[in-house]
């Protein structure tokens, strides 16, 4: 009876691992020949399926999800599509396609979520699925001998020397190395493969909770510097100057260098101004108004609203 499930085992063909590379050597391929990575494109970004974290906020949900495909370094790319291969191969040919791709989705989606709630940024490449398979392989070896993956200790230790290095990195060279998705991927895959030894609907249950916290960091997120600065921007949007200049000063509570919430409150006082502008010009009180544009040029001198206003009144 083994023998016959080690040959159906042999013989199913691994559909999502050849998605899963398919489409990210494509969007590397894509993202280099639209934006030669001299800079971010936020536009470019999102076209591919990594929006970032205001935008995710402001309702493109499925970027959390998405940005785990996109790779914009050939050197994260290959080794990513190995990890993934490596892992990724492993597993699906012992749990089959269903199974196998549930997991994806919840590895995909758990520690983006988490990476955004701790550092403001989804981050993007399939580090964090990997990371999870792997915790999967190594909990689950530990009760089933068929999970023992061939050099499983060599795996291990470069996966955690990884993390360490990423770390120490971020803290003491550069913090641009998102390592959080890694760590999280990492526990969260020994907690499924703990999992799958319970009854179906325990697992059921457990996962859809989890899944349910996370996703509700999404709408609400008062922690997070990025989803204050998008409340207040919604604010803004909506000429509620006072809310929005509210959020804004949250948003610097937590981060005093976030530069998008420094210059949305200079954006605030200027579209103040120009509303009082506006309707000084309208009851005619010339002189009054030429004061407030030139308020206004003090803070911007490049502003063509205030430009041209005050040149007809000149």
């Amino acid at each position: 009876m083994n023998k016959i499930m080690d040959r159906n085992t042999k013989l199913n063909t691994p559909w999502v691992i050849w998605y899963i590379i398919i489409t990210v050597v494509a969007q590397y391929v894509l993202i280099n020949y639209k934006d030669k990575i001299n800079f971010i494109d936020t536009d470019v970004f999102i076209l591919l399926g990594a929006p970032d974290s205001v935008n995710i906020y402001n309702g493109q949900y499925w970027g959390v999800l998405t940005n785990n495909f996109l790779h914009v370094y050939l050197s994260q790319l290959i080794l990513n599509c190995i990890g993934i291969i490596v892992f990724g191969y492993f597993i699906e040919k012992k749990i089959g396609f269903i199974k196998f791709s549930i997991i994806i989705v919840i590895a995909g989606i758990i520690p983006s979520i988490l990476q955004l709630n701790l550092t403001d940024q989804p981050g993007i490449g399939l580090s964090g699925i990997n990371f999870t398979l792997f915790g999967f392989i190594i909990s689950k070896a530990f009760v089933n001998k068929e999970y023992r993956l061939k050099w499983i200790f060599l795996y291990l230790f470069i996966m955690i020397a990884i993390v360490i290095y990423f770390s120490f990195y971020n803290l003491f060279v550069n913090d641009v190395y998102r390592s959080e998705a890694m760590s999280f991927g990492f526990i969260l895959g020994l907690f499924i493969g703990y999992l799958s030894n319970k009854k179906i609907w325990i697992q059921l249950t457990v996962l859809f909770i989890i899944m349910s916290i996370s996703i509700s960091t999404l709408f609400y997120a008062p922690w997070s510097t990025e989803w204050q600065v998008y409340k207040g921007y919604q604010a803004h949007k909506n000429k509620e100057f006072n809310a929005a200049k509210k959020r804004y000063e949250k948003a610097l509570e937590i981060d005093p260098d976030n530069e998008q919430a420094i210059e949305n409150i200079k954006l605030i006082e200027l579209d103040k101004l120009k509303l009082k502008a506006y309707k000084v010009f309208v009851k005619e009180d010339y002189k009054r108004a030429k004061k407030i544009y030139e308020e206004i040029l003090e803070i911007s001198p490049n502003d063509e609203w205030a430009l041209n206003a005050y040149k007809e009144l000149q």
